[in-house]
């Protein structure tokens, strides 16, 4: 049995191009969200700003779990989540934010108290985010 001349091999594009349009819209919204990210946050000039403790937190160290199906069955697998001490800061008198420090750090200060921050504004999305705390 012979081909007619016009008759050309199937390429693996024709035999299903759902799955190399996918792939591509895939890419780039992933290659967009790291994009996105490094934008927004690669870069930053640090500034030193005035701050008051206005609320704290402590989040007890726990357990989290997540499943994963492997082979037709079910793994639940657990991973421990630390403790955190977590200040709320009124920065400057003008935005609220927050930031987690250590222990030491989260005992020794009260509501109320004056403490300076490390910080920086991300681009895009105009957080700010604190690096450090200090006394």
């Amino acid at each position: 049995m012979t081909r007619p001349a016009n008759d050309k091999p199937m390429t693996p594009f024709a035999a299903n191009p759902f799955i190399f349009i996918f792939s591509a819209v895939l890419l780039v919204f992933v290659l967009g969200y790291y994009a996105w990210g490094a934008l927004d946050h690669l870069g930053l000039a640090e500034q030193q700003a005035s701050a008051t403790v206005v609320d704290k937190h402590y989040n007890a160290p726990g357990e989290t779990y997540r499943t994963t199906i492997a082979g037709g069955r079910a793994w639940t697998q657990v991973d421990p989540t630390p403790d955190t001490h977590v200040l709320a800061l009124d920065v400057a008198g003008q935005e609220r934010t927050v930031a987690i420090v250590g222990k030491d750090m989260y005992e020794w200060l009260e509501h109320g108290d004056r403490v300076t921050v490390r910080m920086h504004r991300t681009r895009l999305t105009r957080r700010l985010e604190v690096i450090e705390v200090t006394r």
